[in-house]
C-alpha cells in the first residue's frame, strides 16, 4: 500500500514505501517477504528558492547472459535515482547508485558490484547498465555504460551505440562504437571508443575545434551500406569505416580493419585530428 504524508513548514515530504525483507535480513515486516527500499519525494525551501527532491527506489531481476549467450545468473538490482530541480535554475542535478546482487535463493543475495554516477535515469540494454544525464540549455545527453555482469565502467557517449555484429554467436561476436563528451568534462575533446560489452579496446580523442553543443552523428559503413545503429558484417572480416559527420562539415572516416581501428589510414578535414588515448 502506498501512503501519502502532506505537511507544511520549511518542507513537504512524500515517503512511498514498497517491499519488505524477511527476518534473517533485518527488520522485517509480517506480511511480505522479500526485500525492502523505499522512495521519497519533498519540497526544501531555501533562502530565496524553492528545490523539489525526488529519490526514487526499486528493485528489479534481471537475467543476464554469459559470454556464450546462455543465462549466467539472475541478478536483483536496487536503482537510486536522485533528482533535484530549482525552478528559474536551469537543468535537473542527478545521482544515481545502482546495487546489483547475485541471488544463489529466494531469501540471499551475494553482493556483486555498486556503480555510482551523475545522472538522472537508467536502463538496462543487453549486458549494459546505461546511465543517462540529462543535458541542460545547450549541452547534450551524456549516456555513461556498463557492465551489467562486472559493473565495470566502459563507454561514455551522447548517442546510442553504434553495433557492429561480426562472426559466430553470442554477445562476444558483437563490437561497439560509442562517440561523446564527458558530463565531468565538457571542456576535453570527444573521445572514440571501439571494443566489446567487457572491455574498450582502443580509445582515441578527436579534436575538431568544435565546442560541445556542436554534437555529430556517428555510423557505420561497409559495403556501400551505412547504419547508425546496427552494421551486420556477420559474413565477413570485421572491417569497415566509422564514419563522423558534423553538420556542414567535411566527413571524418576512420578505418577498421580485420576488428582493429586504423588511426594512420583516417580520413580528416582540414584542422581535424586524432590522438590515441590509453
Amino acid at each position: 500500500m502506498t501512503r501519502h504524508f502532506i505537511g507544511f513548514g520549511l518542507s513537504v515530504a512524500i515517503a512511498l514505501t514498497s517491499c519488505s525483507r524477511g527476518p534473517s535480513l533485518g527488520t522485517s515486516t509480517t506480511s511480505v517477504p522479500g526485500f525492502h527500499t523505499e522512495s521519497t519525494a519533498y519540497m526544501r525551501d531555501e533562502k530565496e528558492s524553492r528545490t523539489y527532491v525526488t529519490d526514487n527506489r526499486s528493485f528489479n531481476f534481471v537475467e543476464a547472459l554469459g559470454d556464450q549467450g546462455t543465462y549466467e545468473a539472475v541478478l536483483l538490482l536496487e536503482e537510486d535515482y536522485r533528482n533535484e530541480n530549482a525552478p528559474g535554475i536551469e537543468g535537473m542535478r542527478g545521482d544515481a547508485t545502482i546495487k546489483a546482487w547475485t541471488m544463489s535463493s529466494p531469501d540471499h543475495r551475494e553482493m556483486r558490484w555498486t556503480v555510482h554516477e551523475k545522472a538522472n535515469s537508467g536502463e538496462i540494454r543487453e549486458r549494459f547498465l546505461r546511465l543517462t544525464a540529462w543535458g541542460c540549455c545547450d549541452a547534450p545527453n551524456v549516456h555513461t555504460y556498463y557492465s551489467l555482469l562486472s559493473g565495470r565502467k566502459l563507454y561514455v557517449t551522447n548517442f546510442d551505440l553504434l553495433e557492429i555484429r561480426g562472426k559466430g554467436d553470442g554477445p562476444l561476436a558483437a563490437r561497439f562504437v560509442g562517440f561523446g563528451y564527458d558530463v565531468n568534462d565538457l571542456g576535453r575533446d570527444p573521445v572514440l571508443q571501439y571494443g566489446t560489452d567487457k572491455g574498450i579496446a582502443q580509445k582515441f580523442s578527436v579534436h575538431s575545434g568544435k565546442e560541445y553543443y556542436e554534437t555529430p552523428e556517428v555510423f557505420g559503413t561497409a559495403k556501400g551500406r551505412i547504419e547508425k545503429y546496427h552494421l551486420d558484417l556477420s559474413d565477413s572480416p570485421l572491417s569497415f569505416e566509422i564514419v563522423i559527420r558534423y553538420p556542414g562539415q567535411p566527413e571524418l572516416r576512420i578505418s577498421v580493419e580485420n576488428d582493429v581501428v586504423r588511426p594512420e589510414k583516417a580520413t580528416l578535414p582540414k584542422g581535424f585530428s586524432i590522438r590515441q588515448e590509453k
